[in-house]
């Protein structure tokens, strides 16, 4: 009987939603990285038996975002205003562009240059039909601060934001096509 009652006590348990200090509703890590994992992908490319690039890519759709800014909350420890003030950010930062988080290794680090003018890789986004091209930009923050956000990011790669000039909205519902090429390697995923 003292089992059954102990069971189901940690069974009730586990189905309550977190809330922080500040009395915000917020994910668990373990339900975060739930939420993300199905957008997240990684790949790796060889030139015979050597590494050419290893990649893991996290798209930042809407339910995305949303899961990282409840993570935030619970990491942050923020009131209903900062939640509310980084949602109204977010939004209007994705209704004018999508995202695509990249952490990238090349055993060469000189072919690690995706945020430089001349870097030696085209980025691309097919969706409804159209392709576009991404810019991206080196990520300045700690590797915890990354990884508490994205847990596949080592520190052996560098971390990446891809923008592409297409509203999260219009890559939600759609089948997304990723492609980073170039001399080095070229590599694809694809995300339903």
């Amino acid at each position: 009987m003292k089992s059954i009652f102990f069971l189901s006590f940690i069974l009730m348990g586990c189905a309550t939603t977190p809330i922080n200090s500040n009395g915000v509703q917020v994910v668990s890590q373990t339900e975060y990285e739930n939420r993300i994992k199905p957008f997240s992908k990684n790949i790796e490319t060889y030139r015979g038996l050597v590494n050419t690039l290893h990649m893991n890519a996290t798209l930042l759709n809407s339910q995305v975002i949303d899961s990282q800014i409840l993570q935030k909350a619970r990491l942050y420890q923020w009131n209903a205003e900062q939640l509310q003030s980084e949602r109204d950010k977010q939004l209007q930062e994705a209704s004018q562009q999508t995202v695509v988080f990249v952490s990238l290794y090349t055993p060469d680090r000189k072919h690690d240059d995706l945020h430089k003018n001349k870097t030696l890789w085209k980025i691309f986004l097919d969706v409804q039909g159209r392709r576009l091209e991404g810019k991206a930009e080196k990520m300045k923050l700690l590797t915890n601060e990354i990884q508490a956000l994205y847990p596949d990011h080592t520190r052996f790669a560098t971390p990446y934001l891809v923008r592409f000039p297409v509203s999260t909205k219009d890559v939600d519902s759609q089948k997304v096509k990723f492609t980073i090429t170039g001399t080095v390697s070229s590599a694809t995923l694809e995300w339903q």
